[in-house]
């Protein structure tokens, strides 16, 4: 790795880190800069503002999903019906096992202002995505576990419901403040967004799984309590 690529990392790594312990709005670009040492002019050469490190931080991030989702869909002998699942289920940016990097993204990328921000991330996810999944359903339409002609098409298609559901998601996330009511929309959400793409595929009921509902649920308890205890040390500070 070049020296320019090792500083714009270094630079990325340090930002995420100070993101999740002082919050996007509390970290400054100075205040990267001091944590590594580094020169305004060194830090404007690779980003022009925060919110282009933070893209880059989840554009990486979206890279590295993929990557590992197709690893994970790769992995042994897998049906089509298995492959598609594992696929998609680790693939999502928001997994339940980083509930820093969610809240993160749920601050940023899903308020009013954050339309540019998830077009970018979508995007990445499109680009990575529709090739391991295209390959995915040409298994399933070989094995008669799918039934669609347009391969191509069907798999756009289904990703875009895919990050459409995880948008839903997100705002929920974002927006719900009661716990109960939070894992029971999502998991509505859930339901209908699997069931669509099973008849889009015209595959078994109850054959995808796109993720697991605990997995959705244990995510929404980690989000808002962690949401709470910040609001809770928010006010003792103040105090």
């Amino acid at each position: 790795m070049k020296k320019g690529d090792m500083r714009r990392e270094e630079l990325l790594s340090t930002a995420e880190k100070l993101f999740y312990t002082k919050g996007y709005e509390k970290t400054s670009v100075q205040d990267i800069l001091d944590e590594m040492n580094f020169s305004k002019g060194g830090f404007y050469h690779h980003f022009d503002s925060k919110l282009s490190v933070l893209e880059a931080i989840c554009e990486q991030r979206a890279q590295e999903n993929c990557e590992e989702a197709c690893k994970r869909a790769d992995e042994g002998e897998k049906t089509a019906v298995d492959r598609l699942n594992a696929l998609l289920s680790s693939s999502t940016l928001w997994q339940s096992d980083n509930p820093g990097f969610v809240a993160l993204l749920i601050q940023v990328a899903y308020r009013e202002d954050g339309a540019l921000m998830r077009a970018k991330m979508e995007a990445c996810q499109l680009a990575c995505m529709q090739e391991p999944l295209e390959k995915v359903l040409r298994q399933g339409v070989k094995s008669g576990e799918f039934f669609v002609e347009d391969v191509s098409a069907c798999t756009s298609l289904i990703l875009r419901l895919y990050m459409q559901f995880t948008d839903e998601i997100a705002f929920l996330l974002a927006q719900e403040k009661i716990e109960e009511q939070l894992c029971e929309k999502m998991v509505k959400k859930l339901r209908v967004y699997r069931t669509a793409i099973e008849r889009i595929l015209v595959a078994p009921f109850g054959s995808v799984v796109l993720f697991e509902a605990k997995d959705l649920q244990l995510l929404g308890q980690r989000i808002l309590r962690d949401r709470t205890r910040k609001r809770a040390e928010t006010l003792l500070s103040v105090k």
